[in-house]
This record gives structure tokens, sequence and C-alpha cells, in this order.
């Protein structure tokens, strides 16, 4: 059902299309030669405004109901999309292509996995996000939040994130994680390392993994200026090569 209402999004947006120049941004200060192409051909032009639209209606939706905002994730995305996959383009059925795959994407962005996709297993290995961080004394860095999952059997998996946040401070935790259908959720133990009073969920979204937490014991485990109950997320596609390693 999922599948055939992307479909008819797709199937709607393109037609659509008309000869009308539409685009989402200002033709007559277009410098790129995929600018130009897009403000010269009618249905490029009608799908960049569409584009911009979904774009437009993921960013105001990406931060569900857990309260994880994920609107830095899918623009730091769209970003690469654009450098990447749409100036790349050197045809206008290159771009078509590169368009209608695109809003697909947008269109599912915060929706999850089927809860019967079989993920377990297949999401292991290793995730990073990089943003900008400002410090105090009003520096700026670019830092990685990094997440690595790796499967144990039993439909569990052992955890392990690091999130950097306000003035460069980590939030670590290294622990068990139930799978129960297309969530992850926190198992903790009695070590001094683990954290309690704190329900920690790994949501599999379509494109994403949605880190949220939720209870007080969230805010304390980190110490000033880091909490695990602000979140985090990452693009499924955004692989590392290594394992988080503390700074």
């Amino acid at each position: 059902m999922r599948t055939l209402c992307t479909l008819a999004l797709i199937t709607l947006f393109s037609a659509l299309a008309s000869t009308t120049q539409a685009a989402s941004f200002d033709c007559s200060k277009a410098a790129k030669p995929v600018e130009r192409m897009i403000c010269d051909t009618g249905n490029l032009s009608t799908l960049d405004e569409q584009l911009a639209g979904a774009y437009k209606a993921m960013m105001k939706a990406a931060s569900p109901a857990t309260g994880t905002d994920t609107s830095e994730l899918l623009k730091s995305s769209q970003q690469r999309w654009l450098r990447t996959t749409r100036d790349a383009c050197k045809t206008v059925q290159c771009l078509e292509n590169a368009y209608v795959g695109r809003i697909a994407f947008l269109v599912q962005w915060n929706e999850d996995a089927p809860a019967n996709s079989k993920i377990d297993g297949k999401l292991d290995g290793n995730y990073e996000f990089s943003h900008d961080m400002e410090f105090a004394n009003g520096t700026h860095s670019t830092v990685q939040d990094c997440l690595n999952i790796k499967s144990t059997g039993n439909a569990q998996a052992q955890v392990k994130t690091i999130l950097v946040q306000s003035n460069g401070h980590n939030c670590s935790l290294n622990g068990k994680f139930a799978l129960a259908g297309n969530v992850y959720s926190y198992l903790p133990g009695k070590g001094e390392n683990d954290i309690q009073n704190c329900q920690i969920k790994l949501t599999v979204k379509q494109h994403q993994l949605v880190l949220s937490a939720t209870g007080e014991g969230c805010s304390s485990h980190c110490g000033a200026r880091a909490s695990f109950a602000n979140g985090a997320s990452f693009l499924r596609t955004d692989k590392a090569k290594r394992a988080c390693v503390a700074d």
C-alpha cells in the first residue's frame, strides 16, 4: 500500500508538469548550467517546484511525536543531493530521473520501515552524521555524532552511540537493545554505565534511524549540557568505516 501511494504521488507530480516556467528559484539569476536547463524546460521547472514543496513540507514535519528533530539531517541530505546528484546531470532525462527519485525519497522521509521487513542484522555497521557546532567562545567546528549496531542474535543488538551536543559535551551509550518490529528498545543492565530511568528507542524509518528517549534519567546520565532526551538521527546510507571512538 505504501509503495502504491508513493507511485501515485510521483504520477501526480508528473501529470502536473506543463510548459509554464515555474522553477522554485529566480531564473533570471540562474548561473549553473543545470539551473538554466531547468528554467528552459517546462517539465523540469514544474518538477523543481514540486520538489521544493515536498522538501518544505518534510522540513515542517521533521520533528516526530518523540520530539527528536530530524530537520538538520534532512537539510544536510538535501544539500548533498543538490551537489552530487542534481548538479552532476548533463541531460534533461538525467534531471527528470533525479527529481522523480528525490520526490519519492522526500515523501517517504517520516514513514516507518515496514515492521515485517526483516531488518534484524541488515542494519549492522557504523553510521555518522556531521553537523556544525558553535562553542561558548564563538568558534565553530564540524563534529560527528556516531552510531554502531551489531546484531547478537535472538532479535537483540549491541548499540553504541556518541552524541556531540552543546559546547562539545558528549553523551555516550554502549548497551543492549531488543528489536520488535521496526524499533530497537534499550535494555538497561545493572552496571555503572547503564542508564536507569530512561527509555531509549531507535526507530528504523524508510531512510533514517531516529534515536529518541524519554524519562528523567535521560537528562542526568551525561551531565551538564548533554542529554539523550535531545535525540539524534542518522541517514541509513551514511555508513562509516570505523565504529564510534571516544575523543
